[in-house]
């Protein structure tokens, strides 16, 4: 694991404990969702793995399993020339899980 895919797993650690727990609801068997609004590295054209998302996402992911919440299915948006400079892809991820 690189410096910057440590990094991006601490920050996406960071991003559960401070502001995704609150907003996940008690297991009850019901089916709910989480929208997660994110960017792609600065201006990544090249074909190869998203290092920068996969690794916030799998995160995310990981830690809602660790805490019993089943993934039910992601559904992803992606959107171009994003971010401050416009050279970013941002991505709306919704995790539907129970």
């Amino acid at each position: 694991m690189g410096v910057f895919t440590k990094k991006q797993k601490q920050a996406s650690e960071r991003l559960y404990e401070s502001e995704i727990k609150e907003y996940l609801h008690e297991q009850d068997g019901f089916k709910h969702i989480l929208m997660i609004n994110s960017f792609s590295r600065w201006a990544n054209q090249a074909f190869t793995v998203e290092n920068k998302y996969t690794t916030q996402i799998n995160e995310v992911m990981d830690r809602m399993q660790e805490d019993g919440y089943e993934i039910i299915d992601i559904k992803l948006e992606s959107q171009y020339d994003q971010g401050a400079s416009g050279g970013a892809t941002g991505f709306n991820t919704l995790i539907i899980y129970k």
